[in-house]
């Protein structure tokens, strides 16, 4: 990812006027089952996937459904734009949209079947709305600042328990070696208190259940920008808290995230410091 200064962008008109804003925000939800229904299709008939990086792939699915993403996200709200496939921009100041065009791409050819596409919008570096699509189980995550988050059209928000030890915790591991030892010992505190913990490979989507209040806890260590915008938007928005591993308020330079109830964040924090 690029930051830097840079002209303002063009700012959009949907926290202006609230019927631009519902509008916008169905098309987006249009947008991002459109490019669920490639990443399915890919599902169903097995797709080959490539390296990237040492630890990372991609697969025709990932690049098909973000060419699909900028092309509708663009022609309904031109600004900035990052990909996880292509990467691009962030300026300082403006808008962009941030994509994961296929979160979960390890799980394309085996299981079990989460992968997500993710779409989210920064606004001066601040997640302010994220769009998460579950093409599997056709489950839609939706949320913008200043409203509830709505799965599938329901209005829900962040688990109200507060006891740790009923807690049903989720991590994702990076791709980065070096965090992993780390991640280990986290885990090993962790353990030592929640009910149970999951492994969705699929950051995003554990982010939107955090949200929707079927997790309890979400952490990850070396967080990518597209992973994330969307998912802090709903956990935000959904009455929690996005913290990096010191217990600050997560931003887009941010090594690390906790996501949670205020209270589960607090309860849990120890086990990172």
């Amino acid at each position: 990812m690029l930051l830097r200064s840079g002209p303002q962008l063009r700012q959009g008109t949907f926290n202006n006027n609230p019927l631009k804003t519902t509008r916008l925000i169905e098309e987006i939800e249009k947008i991002a089952r459109r490019a669920g229904e490639i990443v399915k299709a890919h599902y169903s008939q097995g797709v080959a996937h490539e390296f990237k990086s040492a630890r990372q792939v991609t697969t025709s699915a990932d690049k098909e459904s973000e060419q699909l993403l900028k092309e509708g996200l663009l022609k309904i709200y031109a600004c900035g734009f990052y990909g996880e496939e292509e990467g691009g921009t962030i300026s300082r100041n403006g808008d962009h949209w941030v994509v994961d065009p296929l979160d979960g791409t390890e799980n394309m050819n085996g299981y079990p079947p989460l992968l997500a596409v993710s779409i989210g919008l920064l606004r001066d570096r601040k997640p302010v709305l994220g769009v998460i699509y579950d093409p599997i189980h056709e489950t839609l995550y939706s949320a913008q600042e200043g409203t509830q988050v709505r799965v599938n059209g329901e209005v829900t928000s962040v688990c109200p328990q507060a006891d740790p030890a009923k807690a049903i915790v989720a991590l994702d591991f990076s791709s980065r070696m070096d965090t992993r030892p780390q991640t280990l010992q986290q885990l090993a505190r962790v353990l030592e208190r929640a009910r149970a913990v999951k492994i969705f490979g699929a950051p995003a989507l554990s982010l939107a259940e955090v949200a929707a209040g079927r997790l309890d806890l979400f952490f990850r260590p070396s967080t990518k920008l597209s992973d994330m915008v969307a998912g802090i938007c709903m956990v935000r928005e959904s009455g929690g808290k996005a913290v990096d591993y010191g217990g600050r308020d997560w931003t887009i330079n941010s090594n690390g995230v906790i996501a949670g109830s205020s209270e589960m964040v607090e309860a849990y924090l120890p086990c990172f410091r």
